[in-house]
């Protein structure tokens, strides 16, 4: 029993010596409990600025402070009004009616482009002071032939032995023939025949007097020979046609072509007709 309690003495007494007598720095961080030391282990200005960490202050030391001081940071106050329109896009500040782009001060009829002072129909050309369409060099319509009294006669070609009229008007026909490689020539003619007796023409020859029984020599229109295979045109200088009732037909050009186009072979014609 002595035993015993003599050597739990010895071991509290051990232990209380080994934490009495500890090395220097051999306690750190990883011996510590969390939370095992707080404010109140340390003694009054035991901490001082020195001591602390980068950027940290101590308890009671004073910051500067206002936007001038050093190292303070600048404060910025912006008040940004629920309804923007009054201080951004206002009309009374920009793009006013008012100051810009108003009718009365540009782009209003009354200060350009209106009928009182610009292109009005008062100072246009009028109908009255334009060319009548119904006159021409002061004479009117009636003055002039008609469309209608002028006649085409538009190109076509025959080839030996064929024939055409190419124009009919009251008692008048003008046919045309053409005639290949006869007795070595090539021939177009152009002939005239009437209805009407005593009816005269001027042609490729004057026959005052034509009647049905008028033999064919006088009565070519046109009449226009070459050797065979070689081109020709001729046209004709003049051309009338009258009948005793009347009926006229006032002027009348009308060409032959023999192998013209480098088409042997071929009589060309056409023209055209004035009644």
């Amino acid at each position: 029993m002595v035993v015993a309690l003599l050597a739990l003495f010895v071991t509290m007494g051990g232990t209380g010596y080994a934490v009495a007598n500890l090395p220097k720095r051999s306690v750190g961080s990883s011996e510590l409990k969390r939370n095992a030391v707080r404010s109140e282990n340390f003694a009054k200005g035991a901490v001082t600025s020195s001591k602390l960490g980068k950027g940290l202050v101590p308890t009671g030391a004073s910051v500067p402070a206002g936007p001038g001081a050093p190292g303070a940071p600048p404060i910025i106050q912006q008040i940004i009004p629920s309804d923007a329109v009054p201080y951004v896009d206002h009309a009374g500040y920009a793009s006013s009616a008012g100051r810009a782009d108003k009718a009365k001060l540009a782009d209003r009829a009354k200060a350009a482009d209106t009928a009182t002072t610009a292109t009005s129909a008062t100072s246009a050309p009028s109908a009255s002071s334009a060319a009548n369409v119904d006159t021409l060099d002061g004479k009117d319509s009636t003055s002039f032939l008609p469309r209608t009294a002028f006649k085409d006669l538009p190109q076509f070609f025959l080839t030996n032995g064929q024939t055409r009229a190419i124009l009919t008007s009251g008692p008048f026909t003008l046919t045309a023939r053409c005639s290949i490689n006869q007795l070595g020539l090539d021939t177009a003619i152009v002939t005239t025949t009437s209805s009407e007796s005593h009816s005269a023409f001027d042609g490729d020859v004057i026959a005052p007097d034509l009647t049905s029984s008028s033999p064919e020599g006088s009565r070519y229109f046109v009449y226009d020979d070459t050797l065979t295979g070689v081109p020709s045109f001729k046209t004709s200088d003049d051309g009338t046609l009258i009948a005793p009732s009347g009926s006229e037909v006032r002027s009348v050009v009308i060409y032959s072509g023999l192998n013209i186009f480098n088409k042997k072979g071929r009589c060309y014609f056409g023209g055209l007709a004035v009644m």
